[in-house]
Order: C-alpha cells, then sequence, then structure tokens
C-alpha cells in the first residue's frame, strides 16, 4: 500500500546498529516504487523476495516470503515435521494433535493417536510410507504412513524423547532423552539392543552420518548382536544440555571426542561427512571440522535469540531457527557477506525445519506451518560462485 514502510537494521555484535527504512511510495503517473535509506540499496526484487545490501559493509540479505502459509492444521503451537519425499507431511502440536497430510491438497490424511503426551519430534523413514515418533510419555512408536497404524512402540527410556535418527533403512533407530542415555532399538521386535552411552545430562539432539576414513573408530569390546544391522563406519553426534557435543562411533561406542561450547547445546547437523554445525541456547552457531573439532572453523554470534534447529541444505550449507523467528540460510563456503531470510514467523520461536529438495517448510508457535520456495535462489547463487564446498 501507499505509504507502507519497514524497517532495515545492520549491526555488529556489541556496536551501535545502522538504521534505515524503505518504503512504497505511489507516484504522480500511477506507477510505484521502492524508497529506501542512503546507507542500503535494493540490488534485486523478485515477486518473492527483495535483496539488500549494506554500502559500507557489503552485507547483504535475500528476505524470501512464505508461497504458502498453513493455518487450518493445528490450533496451537507446532513442535515438529517432516516432508517425504512423495509430497507427504507428518506435524505434531502442543495442542496434542499429531497428523499426516498432503503438502499439494494441504488435506489431514491421517490422525496419529496413540501417545500420552506431546509428540516432541517426528520423522519419516527414507521409503517415506512409515512415520517415526517419540515424545514427552518416554515412547517411540512407528506408524504406517498409509493407515495410520501404529504396529511398534518402543518403551525403555525414563525421562521425555528428545531426538530420534534412522539407520540406513529402518531396521535399527536411534533414539536419545533427557534421561542422558542413547539407545539403538531393533524396530522387528520392538527390543533395545544397546544403551550406547550414558551420560550425566538430557541429550537434546542426536545426528547420524557416514564417518570419514580418518576417524579411529575403536573395535567393539561388547556383544555384538545379530539384530543390529548396518552399523559399521557410523558416527553419532549428540548435542546436550551441559554444553558439550559428544561424537560416538557407532559399532564400538567409542567416544570419539567431547567438545564443549560453554553453553546448552540445541540442535546438532550434519553439513558434510567432514563438517558439522552446533546450535547453542545463548544464540551461538559454530561451524565445526571433524578432523579438529575443539576450535571452530567459523562462529556466528548474530543474536542472543536460542537456536532451536539446523538443517543441512545439499551439502553447501544450512538453515537455521531461532526463539525470537528469525530462519536464516547461511553459505558454509563462497558468501561470507550473505544471508537468506525466511520471513514471516514475527517474532514467535520456529521449533522446526524440513525441506523436500525445492522448498523449506517451517513451524512456528503461532500455529503455523509456512513452506518456501529456495530452489531458484540457492540455484542462482550456487551457480554464479561455481562449486561450493
Amino acid at each position: 500500500v501507499n505509504g507502507g514502510k519497514a524497517w532495515i537494521l545492520c549491526k555488529y555484535k556489541d556496536e551501535p546498529g545502522i538504521h534505515g527504512t524503505i518504503e512504497k511510495v505511489i507516484d504522480s503517473d500511477g506507477s510505484s516504487s521502492l524508497q529506501i535509506s542512503d546507507d542500503f540499496i535494493i540490488e534485486k526484487l523478485g515477486l518473492c523476495f527483495i535483496h539488500i545490501k549494506h554500502k559500507n559493509s557489503k552485507f547483504s540479505t535475500y528476505f524470501l516470503k512464505p508461497s504458502k502459509s498453513l493455518s487450518n492444521l493445528h490450533k496451537k503451537s507446532v513442535n515438529s515435521l517432516s516432508i517425504s519425499p512423495n509430497g507427504m507431511a507428518v506435524s505434531s502440536s502442543s495442542d496434542d494433535s499429531f497428523i499426516l497430510w498432503n503438502t499439494e491438497e494441504e488435506i489431514i490424511k491421517q490422525n496419529l493417536t496413540g501417545h500420552a503426551g506431546e509428540v516432541y519430534k517426528c520423522r519419516f523413514f527414507p521409503s517415506g510410507l512409515v512415520v517415526f515418533s517419540a515424545g514427552s510419555d518416554m515412547r517411540l512408536k512407528i506408524w504406517c504412513a498409509k493407515t495410520g497404524q501404529c504396529p511398534v512402540t518402543l518403551v525403555g527410556h525414563t525421562m521425555a524423547v528428545t531426538d530420534v535418527a534412522i539407520v540406513d533403512r529402518g531396521r535399527n533407530v536411534l533414539s536419545c532423552s533427557k534421561d542422558g542415555f542413547l539407545k539403538l532399538w531393533n524396530c522387528g521386535d520392538s527390543s533395545c539392543i544397546y544403551n550406547i552411552i550414558k551420560l550425566p545430562t538430557s541429550i537434546n539432539s542426536c545426528k547420524l552420518s557416514e564417518a570419514s576414513a580418518y576417524l579411529d573408530l575403536g573395535q567393539p569390546n561388547h556383544e555384538l548382536s545379530e539384530k543390529e544391522v548396518n552399523t559399521a563406519n557410523k558416527v553419532v553426534l549428540l548435542g546436550c544440555e551441559n554444553g558439550s557435543v559428544q561424537c560416538i562411533a557407532l559399532k564400538s561406542h567409542k567416544k570419539i571426542f567431547s567438545v564443549d561450547f560453554g553453553s546448552a547445546v540445541n540442535c546438532v547437523c550434519f553439513i558434510t561427512c567432514d563438517y558439522f554445525v552446533v546450535g547453542c541456547q545463548d544464540g551461538c552457531i559454530h561451524l565445526c571440522n571433524m578432523k579438529c573439532p575443539r576450535k571452530p572453523d567459523l562462529s556466528w554470534k548474530e543474536s542472543n535469540s536460542a537456536v532451536l534447529s539446523l538443517l543441512e541444505y545439499n551439502s553447501i550449507g544450512y538453515f537455521s531457527s531461532r526463539a525470537d523467528g528469525a530462519v536464516e540460510f547461511i553459505f558454509i563456503k563462497g558468501y561470507p557477506l550473505l544471508k537468506i531470510s525466511l520471513t514471516g514467523a514475527d517474532c514467535d520461536p520456529v521449533y522446526d525445519i524440513a525441506t523436500d529438495g525445492d522448498h523449506i517448510y517451517t513451524c512456528c508457535r503461532d500455529s503455523k506451518i509456512r513452506c518456501y520456495y529456495v530452489k531458484e535462489i540457492i540455484s542462482e547463487l550456487t551457480k554464479l560462485e561455481g562449486s561450493i564446498g
């Protein structure tokens, strides 16, 4: 609308911010244009985005609006979501709803009932036909995405389950909990194969990856189980409430390293098998190398707002979400002065991020699930740079 105004801020940590505005005006001939403060430049304008650069520092941001915002699926805060390759989605909310829905039609296909409390984490198996969930009732459940039935329930944790990971195609799965245990399960008979590690702190996040050849994974000194499938040459990252990140060899249970980041670690993710990212309660994000994890290659402290989730994208960078609603994409190489910001959350925490490859989906405390088409912008930037990573 004429006179519509937005504020712009460029700020270095612990320094005064540089403020500006961008305003839509209607010219005398009826055409519209954007006016921006002298310290900033509009680099590019599209139907769904605006690219703004700060003149002196050369820092710039693509602000990307949602292609759609889904408000009819949940009534309260959305805790977690996952997107399958075949266009199905699963999401859970603090209103105790846990649903399977179609991303194109936005129609609920199944109500998944059986958890005695909030579902904190839900994920599709690689096939897209099976759903894995965990939450406050200390249980893990495996669901048929077609029928909504739950043939498998995994019981053994003594506190809320905070995160899950799927080993290979899904005969084995991993879970971590506030009770400090990392457990390996066999889905076929609902049994716990191993308590891989017990830590004296809550485990907030676990991520699984193939191990690089230079890592010494050790040899198992425990009796091997025939139920264990395809666990060799894999490592697990654990993000912990006490501020540590632990790396465990899945087959041998050997602790490869433990690094203290000085603040509760809410989330971890692998970018490649050589690099991982750590998101902390104090707002810091650290990019670390598996060869030398104790000294981060890069650290970002753009906000004091807690980092709530991380998502690797195409091995070239990561999306992060924060308690203040900020959702951003950062290239790990090639574009140190550029980021992509996904708008719309308006200061409400964004708890989880998922992708189908072309789109990014976010879930928020305002009960909305937002969808962003990111493939085109990221592909264009990657081509300009050449090969990143």
